[in-house]
């Protein structure tokens, strides 16, 4: 136990004083102070309101403020305290969309009021782990945007502050906070598609003008022309943060995400979301083992791939295949391959489609009230005896979606009662070692390993497993 605790507080004094040096020499001091470890937050009774903050303005945020805006309507238990962006046209326009009394140009100031609880941090990838940590040695709980981290051992180092912490950390991504995901999972589990084998990941996008060429300037895809960007009103060096130096670039802001040194491209982006979704519907686990291909073959103005794919192994004996195309939009479902049956997850019409006159349970219901995402599996012809008894007689089956909270509300109400939220870093972690598996298998040319005991990687995997025949 002695050692136990003495890593535990090494650790601890690393990651302040990490901490503590990213930070400017103005203001570290101040901080320091501050963020001792075990730093607790505001103990929030039954009815005082939490007090959030948002850092990063940009697209993410939009859909973000929708969500919590809605709670604030719905519960009038939620406040916004203040926004924080680099660049100030953003900030200027979060404060007027949130009407949080105050701004910031620099998030640290945030982390130093008491009366904020909660942080959500919706900014470029390779900021996500020093806010997060730095948050979290505040004694701030926090919603943090997809990818978890930048890096896996970024990862793995969030992991282990959160839970020296004992902070509320929510991923957002999806998958976890939709309760048909979670019912597809009780199904698999139930052994009723028998042996799962593998699953089927497609998130692909068509774009003319080409996947993140944002307008400059803009926020995602919208324009503002009339927003001027200058060393005066965008803080060129703290966007950067601990990346490698570079000369301000337009270019590198507002399209970071075709930037290794910012992003994970479509792995981070697109496939962090279905990765999340499938481990929701087959069981969050480390990976095993990764590999990648694929390659800049249209959009040639990038250093990320247009089209990428990766094979991850998992211990169980299964394995998932993503595929991101940004030049062809053409997706297929969501598919979990079992020996007995395979699942597909159908969206929209083809939802709707697939349901016949079964698709809702009242038939006279209008055609929008039926759902509009559904489950249907259907048995291999060879062990249809097999499937039908394990379903009831069913020669198929479909698991309908029920409502459940958003990840905002989840967050907010596991910052009360601070148990584990849907989405909780260690689910993150797992599905970020898939992602950056992945990643590193494609820019080293190498097949990756991941020793989930030990929670390292390495370019050296073991041979798998042979099962001889007896010999005759």
């Amino acid at each position: 136990m002695g050692d136990k605790r003495s890593t535990r507080r090494d650790f601890l004094t690393r990651e302040v004083a990490g901490a503590a040096a990213a930070l400017s020499a103005a203001g570290a001091n101040a901080f320091q102070a501050r963020t001792p470890a075990g730093t607790t937050g505001r103990v929030l009774g039954a009815n005082d309101r939490i007090n959030i903050a948002f850092i990063g303005n940009g697209m993410q945020f939009q859909t973000l403020l929708g969500v919590f805006k809605n709670r604030k309507q719905a519960e009038s238990d939620v406040e916004f305290m203040a926004v924080c962006d680099v660049w100030e046209p953003r900030l200027a326009y979060a404060q007027k969309q949130s009407g949080a009394p105050k701004t910031y140009r620099d998030y640290r100031e945030i982390l130093q009021r008491t009366d904020i609880d909660g942080v959500v941090l919706a900014v470029p990838d390779h900021w996500h782990y020093a806010m997060a940590r730095e948050a979290l040695l505040a004694g701030k709980d926090v919603y943090l945007e997809k990818p978890m981290t930048h890096t896996l051992d970024q990862a793995a180092r969030l992991n282990d502050l959160v839970d020296q912490t004992k902070r509320i950390l929510q991923v957002g991504g999806t998958g976890p906070a939709t309760r048909l995901y979670w019912k597809i999972n009780d199904y698999i589990k139930a052994g009723k598609m028998g042996k799962i084998v593998w699953g089927l990941i497609s998130y692909n996008r068509n774009t003319r003008t080409g996947m993140w060429d944002y307008p400059i300037p803009g926020v995602g895809d919208d324009s503002w022309p009339d927003a001027p960007v200058t060393s005066a009103n965008l803080d060129w060096n703290m966007w950067l943060g601990e990346v490698p130096k570079r000369r301000f670039s337009k270019e590198r802001y507002f399209r970071w995400r075709k930037f290794w040194d910012y992003s994970a491209g479509n792995a981070g982006d697109l496939l962090y979301h279905r990765l999340g979704t499938m481990s929701t519907m087959i069981g969050f686990d480390f990976p095993s083992r990764a590999m990648a291909a694929g390659g800049i073959y249209v959009q040639k103005n990038r250093q990320v791939p247009d089209t990428y794919m990766t094979m991850i192994e998992y211990p169980g004996d299964y394995c998932v295949n993503m595929i991101s195309c940004m030049a062809n939009a053409t997706s297929a479902p969501l598919t979990v391959y079992g020996n007995w049956a395979t699942l597909e997850v159908l969206e929209g019409q083809a939802a709707m489609s697939s349901m016949g006159d079964q698709r809702h349970s009242d038939p006279g219901q209008p055609a929008q009230a039926r759902p509009r995402t559904v489950a249907v599996v259907k048995p291999e012809p060879e062990f249809l005896n097999e499937f039908k008894q394990a379903n009831g007689g069913q020669t198929e089956v479909s698991i309908l979606p029920e409502n459940g909270p958003t990840l905002g509300d989840n967050w907010l109400d596991c910052m009360r009662t601070r148990q584990s939220p849907v989405y909780n870093v260690l689910r993150g972690y797992q599905v970020q070692a898939g992602i950056s598996l992945g990643v590193d298998s494609y820019r080293t040319g190498r097949v990756m390993a991941f020793d989930a005991a030990k929670r390292i990687a390495s370019p050296a995997p073991p041979p798998h497993k042979e099962y001889p025949p007896p010999e005759a």
